[in-house]
């Protein structure tokens, strides 16, 4: 399920720079199938739940200080599709 922490989170500014600094750098292109224009989604490859709960981020200030959740190179620009395919989409090993 989705948590109120969960959403918080990614309505912050520094997750929405995140997420645009991972689509520019992968040039709007699906990192697994090659796909432009598609919808495109930013994927954490260590999952944000993982990262959430190792680094036991209870507060949004305690998040905005995480670099490791903020770390572009643990992101990738997928398409939908391509991002419904992997492992941890939609179904964190971890709740928070």
């Amino acid at each position: 399920g989705i948590t109120i922490l969960k959403l918080a989170i990614r309505n912050l500014i520094e997750y929405k720079q995140w997420r645009w600094a991972i689509f520019t750098r992968d040039n709007f292109t699906c990192q697994i199938c090659g796909k432009r224009g598609a919808r495109i989604e930013a994927d954490h490859i260590k999952a944000f739940a993982c990262i959430v709960n190792e680094n036991n981020i209870k507060t949004l200030e305690e998040a905005r200080v995480c670099s490791e959740l903020w770390d572009i190179n643990n992101g990738r620009t997928l398409c939908r599709k391509c991002h419904l395919k992997t492992p941890n989409y939609g179904r964190p090993k971890i709740k928070i």
